[in-house]
């Protein structure tokens, strides 16, 4: 059976007194290196100023739509106006920082030398506030007088230019917010003009007037009814008055002609009518035509007739006096007139009921095209006096918060304690870097020892002898030290 090399603790003794120098060279020159990097490198001093949020001093109802954003938000904010440039000019201009230098170049340097913390509230995590109480604005920089007067000159021109910006910004949108509800104001004018205008210019055939014109139509229609009976009835009464009249001048009836050439004309016509029935007698007795009896009741028949048509003759000229002095034939004229009148207007009434008539249903039948042509400009007018209404609300709000704003009624940034000056830097850590230096330093030495070791093929004792030749040992000469 082979026998296998085996390791004592007191080989890794033996080996680290042989190769001592290989460790400890490697970790002198990392402790060289690390002690002058701590000694050399330029120090870095930081200060911090801590600033506080005051509350506000106003009724939250007053302050509801411009209150303070939650933590993480409102210190994203913080940051982004603490870095902003216009906070970084300012403190390089007053403080004269690398004036030979380009000012977007200090600011770049003055960007990467400034932070903000927030400290965590006492007695709760910091992830639970509520909202934010204060922070601390740190700076960075090689000497502490520095170090302490630009943390302070950056935490008294933040403060500064937090308030002068609130008060620009809420200005500035108040002004833009007025000048858009201005010009919301002029163009909600002109589409209340443009659509006065088409109003008018469709009064009557306008939407909301159709059903007033459809019950002016119904209501005109049941008028002209009336009217056409009424022109009805006067009519017939015309009709009798007429035939009234008519009867009167042909001397029948009514009373008209009761002197003495009215009863003369009714003796001659009995007298007519009496000489006809004789007539018919005879010739019932079977006389012909040219029996002289007949012939004689003929001849005075034809003299009769002539004696009453004499007679009407006679009358005839006297007749329309005699007429004209009745009253009742005279009130018949006036009743006559009078209803001819009275058709005359129901005419003309019944003319214009039509024509109302045929009016309001052009209306009615013009409405849906009047709608079409209005549906646009009502569309636009009401979109427009919608957005009147949103850009007054929030001008007013922006009036309230201007005036919040200027009275300090929000919350207000003050500097509770200023930068303190620096005893000791933050950079460089001296001892961080002799511990890195004193690790790395061992590291390597004892890979420089163990890799010199390996690479070693030299014999130090009769074991190791034994194990690489594979020869027996016969005898082992004592090391021998030389007397002192």
């Amino acid at each position: 059976m082979e026998d296998r090399a085996t390791f004592h603790p007191l080989d890794y003794v033996s080996v680290l007194r042989r190769r001592k120098w290989w460790l400890v060279l490697p970790l002198a020159a990392c402790l060289a290196i690390g002690i002058a990097l701590a000694v050399l490198l330029p120090k870095t001093y930081e200060s911090h100023a801590e600033i506080g949020v005051a509350a506000p001093t106003l009724s939250p109802e007053l302050l509801r739509g411009v209150s303070s954003l939650d933590r993480d938000e409102r210190q994203r904010a913080i940051s982004q106006q603490l870095l902003s440039r216009g906070v970084l000019e300012r403190v390089a201009r007053e403080e004269q920082i690398n004036p030979e230098q380009p000012i977007e170049l200090v600011v770049g340097q003055l960007r990467h030398a400034v932070s903000v913390s927030v400290p965590a509230p006492i007695g709760r995590a910091s992830h639970n506030a509520p909202g934010l109480d204060s922070f601390q604005l740190k700076y960075r920089d090689s000497t502490p007088e520095r170090t302490q007067r630009i943390a302070n000159r950056l935490a008294y021109v933040f403060v500064e230019e937090n308030s002068r910006t609130r008060i620009e910004r809420v200005e500035n949108t108040s002004e833009v917010l007025a000048q858009q509800l201005r010009a919301s104001q002029e163009r909600l004018a002109e589409l209340e003009e443009r659509l006065r205008v088409k109003k008018e210019a469709h009064m009557g055939r306008l939407p909301n007037q159709i059903e007033a014109n459809v019950q002016m139509v119904n209501g005109l229609r049941q008028q002209l009814e009336s009217i056409s009976n009424q022109i009805r009835s006067e009519q017939d009464r015309l009709s009798v008055i007429d035939a009234q009249l008519q009867a009167m001048r042909e001397g029948e009836g009514g009373g008209v002609l009761t002197s003495t050439g009215a009863a003369t004309v009714q003796g001659a016509r009995q007298r007519i009518s009496q000489l006809h029935q004789e007539l018919a007698g005879v010739r019932a007795m079977g006389y012909t035509d040219k029996h002289p009896e007949v012939l004689r009741l003929q001849g005075e028949i034809r003299t009769a007739e002539q004696e009453l048509a004499g007679m009407r003759q006679q009358h005839a000229a006297n007749r329309t006096d005699l007429l004209q002095a009745d009253p009742t034939y005279r009130q018949r004229q006036q009743e006559r007139t009078m209803s001819q009148l009275r058709i005359k207007e129901l005419q003309r009434a019944e003319g214009q009921a039509r024509a109302r008539i045929a009016q309001y249903e052009s209306r009615v039948e013009m409405t849906p095209m009047v709608e079409q042509e209005l549906v646009s400009l009502n569309r636009a007018y009401d979109l427009e006096r919608a957005r009147f209404a949103d850009l007054d609300n929030k001008y007013q709000a922006a009036l309230v918060a201007e005036d919040l704003t200027r009275k300090q009624g929000g919350e207000r940034f003050s500097v509770i304690y200023p930068a303190y000056l620096p005893t000791s830097p933050v950079a460089p850590d001296r001892l961080r870097i002799l511990a890195m230096a004193l690790g790395l330093g061992l590291v390597l030495g004892a890979g420089a020892m163990v890799g010199r070791e390996f690479l070693d093929r030299s014999v130090y004792d009769a074991k190791a002898l034994q194990t690489e030749f594979e020869v027996p040992v016969l005898g082992e000469i004592p090391k021998i030290h030389g007397a002192a």
